[in-house]
């Protein structure tokens, strides 16, 4: 093929580099075009902004365009006709993970089949023991419950609780939880994890 300079510049703008290496190694490159041009929703459930922070966090692991919707504010019915994949997360307190984002799952749940990739939650306790981890098994068996099939990916992250960022009613629950049921001091705490988030986002890509 025969092309002066002018026609050769024109062509090269209107033509990415993997084009180039693909037309040279004689690939294709629509499985990528496909991939990139799937629209990617992180829907996430928040009390007072731990998860909100960590689905930032994922998202800038992640690399790639993709929406951050709190489940609060967000259409049922227009996300599921936006969105071709979804990342689901939640907090955690004394009534479980986000009483909408169930909600969101459990009316969706024949149009979210497959389309639900990786799911977080965050969460005061721990993994360090056995009973630990069997609280976490339950709060990510409540939260699977009407995801078909279960998603491939899924972690759980430290939260967070600061005590005068709290409401009247919580702060009322939580301190009569700690002293009375955990028998420990009423405190503070941010074990948040951003490294974490960010390695949780990179593993997520190999789904898209």
């Amino acid at each position: 093929m025969n092309i002066d300079r002018r026609s050769f510049i024109k062509f090269g703008k209107n033509i990415s580099l993997m084009s180039l290496l693909a037309i040279n190694f004689g690939c294709s490159i629509q499985p990528l075009i496909k991939n990139k041009n799937k629209k990617v929703a992180l829907i996430y459930a928040t009390r007072y902004g731990a998860t909100k922070d960590t689905a930032q966090w994922i998202a800038q692991g992640l690399q790639r365009d993709i929406d951050l919707l709190n489940i609060e504010d967000i259409s049922f019915s227009e996300v599921i006709e936006k969105y071709d994949l979804f990342i689901i997360g939640s907090g955690v307190w004394i009534d479980g993970v986000g009483n909408k984002l169930i909600e969101f799952l459990d009316t969706n749940k024949d149009a979210l089949k497959n389309k639900i990739i990786a799911s977080f939650i965050l969460c005061g306790t721990t993994a360090k023991d056995t009973k630990g981890e069997e609280r976490i098994e339950k709060y990510f068996d409540k939260f699977h419950a009407s995801i078909d099939p279960k998603p491939p990916l899924n972690k759980y992250f430290g939260g967070r609780m600061i005590i005068d960022e709290l409401n009247k009613k919580d702060k009322t629950i939580l301190e009569h939880f700690y002293k009375r049921i955990l028998k420990r001091k009423f405190v503070s705490w941010d074990r948040t994890e951003p490294k974490k988030a960010k390695l949780f986002g990179s593993d997520t890509k190999k789904y898209i």
